[in-house]
């Protein structure tokens, strides 16, 4: 993020191994929690090699859930307060939706 990155520009990475990845599938509310985040923080596609870096984080067993929490970590140690609080917000409901999701299918 130092070198210009934006927290839109790794969200759309994020949402883009999401649906790669199938990652949130079987997931009760995890396309509307994405979703949200999409809305209030704009996705930026013109980082096309930002998308392409953060995908192949999967290979290396990296989660959505993983990249959620280092990116609202990371927006926070820069001073970005707001997308810090609204990516960390979906980071706990997507959590509390795998768990949810988990007793359903129990």
């Amino acid at each position: 993020m130092k070198e210009g990155i934006t927290a839109n520009q790794i969200i759309f990475g994020i949402a883009k191994l999401a649906t790669e990845t199938h990652e949130l599938d079987n997931m009760v509310t995890s396309i509307d929690c994405l979703r949200l985040l999409l809305v209030l923080l704009p996705a930026d596609s013109c980082a096309e090699g930002v998308s392409k870096y953060i995908a192949s984080l999967a290979a290396e067993g990296i989660t959505c859930s993983m990249l959620l929490d280092a990116l609202s970590l990371a927006c926070y140690m820069c001073g970005q307060f707001e997308p810090a609080k609204l990516i960390h917000l979906t980071y706990k409901r997507l959590q509390a939706d795998a768990i949810i999701s988990q007793m359903l299918s129990d």
